[in-house]
């Protein structure tokens, strides 16, 4: 391979490295929150955690939220969520374990 298509592919190779990982940092409310998606089981299940819920719990919540949708845009290609546990309830019922808020969900691709 020629030295120029190494480096294009290898400039390839770390573009996409930079864009996994399931974590994405984003403000909300002014401030910025780390918030990151994990698969349950079934796939479409999923959980979204944002932190830290110090600097705004509604910002806090707003992230997370985003990233269920993340989660759910890049796995099924859609937006749509069905939240056991999401932005519409009750602030005082979600779920706050050290500095981070949790919601969880189901992707709805049908």
């Amino acid at each position: 391979m020629k030295p120029v298509l190494q480096i294009a592919a290898l400039g390839c190779a770390l573009a996409l490295a930079a864009c996994g990982g399931g974590r994405t940092e984003i403000a909300f409310e002014g401030e910025v929150y780390r918030a990151t998606s994990t698969a349950g089981d079934p796939r479409e299940s999923f959980t979204a955690t944002a932190r830290p819920v110090g600097a705004g719990p509604a910002g806090a919540v707003l992230a997370a939220e985003h990233e269920g949708k993340r989660y759910c845009i890049e796995n099924f290609g859609t937006s749509d969520i069905v939240w056991d546990i999401g932005p519409d309830s009750d602030p005082a019922a979600l779920p706050v374990e050290g500095d981070a808020v949790t919601l969880a969900g189901t992707c709805d691709p049908w």
